[in-house]
């Protein structure tokens, strides 16, 4: 079996390793072996046609591929006898033996090939490696740790491999064991490693491998080792021994070590700064520090320590931490020498110094120069310095010299290789003044206190110049500028305001050597000066003092009073009530500052109305004129007493704080306060509103009503007790608890308002009445009609001949000044009957339907109390709210009920009476002839069903006081339609005579508006209003066309016009001339009545005659226009072309001015209208007259 071209399929080619020529086998499956999930396939042919089958494990396959068997197919070319087994996604299932099997169809048994081995094999998984517990990364060096790798399930049984760093390990022990299916088998493989630091960062693998042909699968760790690091070592410092000064730059080296270490530098236990890197592959940490050498580093220790490991090989450890350090020895010199003592001796004296080296290393030496000189040393020695050093000091005397002034004195410190240092002072040798005085006033003399006085203190020569100091008894004062004056004199003053205490004090001026001379050895003491003084004061204080110090009433008082000190004895007296009471003089002592004490003693016997009173002891000093007093306020025992008098009021609001004093006085101090009301005791303890208040005093915090009352209180001390009253009044706002709302009464009826408040206080005129105004809610004055009764706690409002414009809201008020005020409204309904807004006109009221509106509306308005309730009637009937044409909505404004009724679906209505109209116009000329035609009366009342209205609608109006009712008539108020068939109804040589059809008057009352347009007629056209349907338009010229346009108009506006050209005949031979009036017939002819009376009749038929044929014609065609329209010439409706009709002039059509008005007579009834009569008529409506002429 080996693989497939490209697709990592495995083929077992199986050889026939020989055929006999009995055998029907060409080719025989062989042995051979395919990894796990690629495809083998098995090499079969045979001879001739006989049916192969394969069989595995001695069982046939049957047909393939199968149901049992998906994964065989039978590959090869059959006509050739091959038949392969092709096996796709080989598994363990197939690890078996196959056989070929052919059958020859003769009757005989199927031959078999011989049986071919399929062997699967399984590459290794990924192995694993197993270390033991307590052996997890990472290892520290030196440890052993057993190291195990598992690979389990391949066939065959992988081979396992372990490396550290690519080499192979040695003394690897390995065993195969049964994996998890039965021809599986799993390796493990078993090693134990001692650890060092070179297996650091370096890979343990474990490969496993068969025979699959895969590549090795490999399972591998970086092993990461601890160890520690190699001895720290301290590089750049060549010698311990430095100078001062040097700066010294040090390296501290550790090599290796995992983790890194961290690298410390200190110096003698304090830490130092220096970073710390690592550096290379073998992983070395340097540490640099750079420090400058000072004479402090003298025998310090710097050390180097690494951090947390231990470290080997001899190195110093300390607490585990391996360190390696160096000790300094620093060279230096001292820093500085000092000369203690003041360089300062009074002429032949001595004085001694002492001369002091800072330390050094070397010790140095000590030598005393002056002047040049070197002076002898009494002592010198030597100590160790704080930490580390030699201090060398020196002490030397010298004797004061007038030569040796201001000369030099050194102190030289002197060392092996560290050169010198020295330290001087000038010498200075003082010498006493020559002279010393005062200006002072002479000893003992006496002054006031208070006075100032001037000291002055002069002296002269003296080296150097003498320092002046003032001092009082020995103690230092405050004194001036000293001043240098010619001739080398100084002076001090020193300024005293006189006190009690400079009584007998001694001020003294001493001379000294200078600023910083002293005095020392055996040299005479300084020069001084020094006076007395004097001084009268008054007493410094008065104080009192009683026995007993509290007594009680009636009980006997002794008062001591001493005053003092004092310069003279003082004078004392006693003052009670303003007036001296004569007291016990008591003998002086003597007292503080050389001043005496006097004293004096009262006795008195006081009673309890004299607690508090003073008592006064003035002490008087006559020479100074001074008085000085003191009080002594009488204090005594005695039970309490109340400030307050019985039942006093104490007035609080509520919700707020009050508080019950007391005012109570006693002594000793009041013990204690028990309160009480209604006879149950209180309990401030505890309580969180009650509290008791310094003095015994109640406080009472939140308030309440409930609280006021009468209050007892009870207090106490140790020398009896007291109890007294007071009251609570607790006043809270108003608040109204009844106002009945609302209140009705009949119109011109009576009634009242009631409102009844509570509150604490409620002062008389505290309620009022007030009538609300809608606009902004305020109160104004009452109407008349209206009288407030009553007081507190129930006002009455009383009503008398109620009027409906008292109704509304009222305010009750009640403000007692408690904040805040309470208010309440009360509403009086004055009941009234329903009452419909009045119209103008009476009923029923019209309501004329908008210019071609689909919708009316129709409103009605109505008051009353109580609220009126509106509904709509039609025909009779109340209409229901299920009607869709009819839509109604209702709503109140105060006292008014508005309601508004919306009819829809005017169209129909509207078509209802353009219909009703014809059908009227036609029904009134269709039996007539046309000279029988009236002009229509446009002032009649039809029936609702006849006329031109949308019916009648009732509002009603209603409330429990009544019903009122309104008639409205709906009616349509459209532009009128233009008329139609507007023709010539006849021509006469100066008139034209028209006639037309009336069209659609829109529901209002129309008449028609002609104009002409011809030869005679002036621009603009000439127009006339004409009520009916014809018109005869006269004074016209002969033989003349005209175009005559209509118009029907009603008070809504015009329709629009329809035009018509008509043509005058010619004259007669025989008439006169247009404008001339015909002959008289010639007068004397007299026919007898009989004669007369057969030949009108006789001439009336013959007249009659050929008009009746005319108009028959006439008719006809008129009739055939209407009635059938579109039929011929169609009548002009709405003002298209104008019809040219052209009457012949033999018609016997007459004038006005016609002399034979009889003859042709065809329209008795129609208007005639001079053409001179014409004027223009512009819209709106003009006035005319019934008959349709102009006014």
């Amino acid at each position: 079996m080996a693989g497939g071209r490209g697709s990592g399929q495995v083929v077992l080619v199986l050889l026939l390793a020989g055929v006999t020529a009995a055998t029907p086998f060409v080719e025989e499956p062989t042995n051979g072996s395919a990894v796990l999930g690629a495809e083998a396939e098995l090499r079969c042919a045979v001879r001739g046609g006989g049916a192969v089958q394969w069989a595995r494990g001695g069982l046939l396959l049957g047909a393939l591929p199968g149901p049992a068997h998906p994964r065989y197919r039978l590959a090869g070319d059959p006509r050739r006898g091959q038949h392969h087994l092709h096996i796709r996604g080989v598994t363990l299932e197939d690890d078996d033996a196959f056989e070929c099997q052919v059958g020859e169809g003769n009757g005989t048994e199927p031959r078999a090939s011989r049986p071919a081995l399929l062997t699967v094999l399984v590459p290794p998984g990924p192995p694993q490696l197993e270390l033991p517990p307590g052996a997890e990364l990472p290892w520290v060096g030196g440890a052993e740790v057993e190291v195990r790798c598992h690979a389990p399930n391949a066939r065959p049984a992988p081979r396992l491999t372990l490396t550290l760093g690519g080499v192979p390990l040695p003394d690897v022990s390995t065993r195969v064991v049964e994996g998890s299916h039965p021809k599986l088998s799993s390796s493990e493989a078993t090693v134990r490693l001692t650890v060092s630091s070179h297996a650091h960062g370096q890979r343990l693998v474990c490969a496993a491998a068969n025979e699959a042909g895969a590549a090795p699968a490999e399972a591998g760790v970086t092993l990461e080792v601890l160890f520690p690091p190699g001895p720290p070592v301290i590089e750049g410092l060549e010698s311990p021994h430095v100078r001062a000064g040097d700066t010294l730059r040090l390296v501290c080296v550790v090599h290796g070590g995992n983790p890194p270490p961290s690298l410390h530098w200190d110096k003698s236990g304090q830490p130092l700064a220096g970073p710390w890197v690592r550096e290379g592959p073998p992983g070395v940490s340097r540490s640099h520090v750079t420090l400058t050498v000072t004479p402090e580093d003298d025998g310090a220790e710097l050390r180097c320590s690494v951090g947390g490991v231990a470290s080997a090989g001899g190195v110093a450890k300390s607490g585990g931490v391996a360190s390696t350090s160096v000790t300094l020895s620093v060279t230096y010199p001292p820093a500085e020498v000092t000369i203690t003592g003041t360089p300062t001796v009074a002429e032949n004296g001595t004085l001694t110094l002492t001369c002091t080296s800072a330390p050094s290393n070397p010790p140095v030496q000590l030598r005393w120069w002056l002047g040049g000189r070197e002076l002898a040393v009494i002592d010198s020695a030597r100590t160790w310095g704080e930490g580390r050093g030699s201090v060398t000091s020196s002490n030397v005397t010298v004797v004061g010299r007038r030569q040796d002034h201001g000369r030099p004195l050194v102190c030289e410190a002197v060392g092996p290789g560290l050169g010198t240092r020295s330290a001087s002072v000038v010498l200075s040798v003082t010498r006493p003044p020559q002279a010393l005085w005062l200006e002072a006033p002479p000893p003992n003399a006496t002054f006031r206190v208070g006075t100032r006085l001037r000291l002055s203190c002069h002296a002269r020569g003296g080296h150097p110049s003498p320092r002046l100091t003032w001092t009082k008894d020995g103690r230092g004062v405050k004194e001036g500028p000293q001043v240098t004056g010619g001739g080398s004199v100084v002076t001090r003053e020193l300024t005293v305001t006189v006190t009690p205490g400079d009584n007998g004090a001694t001020y003294r001026c001493q001379a000294g050597g200078g600023a910083a001379t002293p005095n020392r050895g055996n040299a005479p003491p300084p020069p001084s000066v020094s006076t007395r003084l004097g001084v009268l004061f008054p007493p410094l204080s008065v104080a009192i003092t009683a026995t007993p110090p509290e007594p009680r009433p009636g009980q006997p008082l002794v008062l001591t009073c001493l005053a003092g000190p004092a310069r003279p004895t003082p004078t004392l007296r006693w003052l009670r009530h303003g007036r001296t009471v004569p007291g016990e003089p008591l003998p002086p002592a003597p007292g503080p500052f050389g001043g005496v004490t006097a004293g004096s003693r009262l006795r008195l016997l006081v009673a309890l109305e004299e607690l508090g009173q003073s008592v006064t002891c003035e002490a008087t000093s006559d020479p100074l004129g001074v008085a000085v007093s003191a009080g002594h306020r009488l204090l005594l025992r005695h039970a309490p007493q109340f400030g307050v008098g019985e039942g006093t009021l104490v007035v609080a609001r509520e919700h707020g704080g009050a508080q019950l004093p007391l005012g109570v006085s006693a002594h000793p101090p009041v013990e204690g306060c028990a309160w009480s009301r209604a006879g149950h005791a209180l309990r401030p303890e505890g309580s969180p509103r009650l509290r008791l208040l310094g003095g015994g005093a109640l406080a009472i915090g939140n308030v309440t009503r409930g609280d006021a009352g009468t209050y007892r209180v009870r207090c106490h001390n140790a020398e009896g007790a007291a109890s007294t009253h007071l009251r609570l009044v607790v006043q809270y706002p108003p608040a109204i608890v009844r106002v009945p709302d609302p209140v009705v009464v009949d119109e011109g009826g009576e009634g009242q308002l009631l409102c009844e408040a509570e509150g604490s206080p409620l002062p008389p005129g505290s309620l009022r009445w007030g009538r609300l105004v809608e606009q902004d809610l305020g109160a104004q004055g009452l109407p008349a009609g209206l009288t407030p009764e009553g007081g507190l706690p129930v006002g009455r409002l009383r009503v008398s001949g109620a009027r409906r414009e008292l109704g509304g809201p009222y305010e009750c008020r009640v403000d007692t000044g408690v904040p805040p005020p309470a208010r309440a409204i009360v509403r009086l309904i004055v009941r009234y009957g329903p009452e419909l807004e009045a119209e103008s006109g009476a009923e029923p009221v019209p309501v004329l339907v908008p210019d071609r509106a689909d919708t009316a509306q129709l409103r009605c308005r109505a008051q009353g109390v109580p609220g009126v309730q509106l509904h709509w009637e039609h025909r009779g009937h109340a209409l229901r709210p299920d009607e869709a044409r009819f839509q109604e909505h209702q709503w109140r404004e105060g006292p008014w009920t508005s309601s508004l009724l919306t009819v829809a679906n005017i169209s129909q209505d509207r078509a209802r009476l353009r219909h009703q109209f014809h059908r009227l116009n036609w029904d009134q000329y269709k039996n007539r002839h046309r000279y029988q035609y009236h002009n229509w009366d446009q002032s009649q009342d039809w029936d609702e069903a006849q006329n031109r209205t949308l019916g009648t609608f009732v509002c009603v109006a209603q409330n429990p006081l009544g019903t009122v009712r309104r008639r409205l008539r709906l009616q349509l108020a459209d532009r009128p339609d233009p008329p139609h068939d507007l023709w010539v109804s006849g021509v006469t040589p100066t008139s034209l005579s028209l006639a037309w059809t009336p069209g659609f008057d829109g529901g209002l009352p129309q008449s028609f508006l002609l104009s002409a347009r011809g030869p005679g007629a002036p621009p603009p056209p000439a127009a006339i209003l004409a009520p009916g349907p014809t018109l005869t338009l006269g004074g016209l010229r002969p033989a003349t066309p005209y175009d005559v346009t209509v118009r029907a108009r009603n008070a809504r506006g015009d329709s629009a016009g329809v035009a018509v050209r008509g043509v005058t005949s010619e004259l007669p031979p025989d008439s006169p001339p247009v404008g001339e009036e015909p002959a008289p017939p010639p007068t004397g002819f007299a026919v007898p009545p009989a004669l007369a009376g057969g030949l009108g009749a006789l001439g009336g038929a013959t007249l009659l005659l050929p008009a009746a044929i005319l108009g028959g014609v006439l008719w006809r065609r008129h009739f055939r226009g209407g009635a059938k329209e579109g039929e011929g010439t169609p009548p002009n409706y709405y003002g298209d072309a104008p019809q040219n009709m052209e009457m012949s002039s033999t018609a016997s059509w007459v004038t006005p001015s016609d002399p034979h008005p009889w003859v042709g007579e065809l329209h008795p009834y129609e208007d005639v209208a001079a053409w001179g009569g014409y004027e223009e008529v512009p819209p709106p409506e003009p006035p005319v007259t019934h008959q349709g002429e102009l006014v």
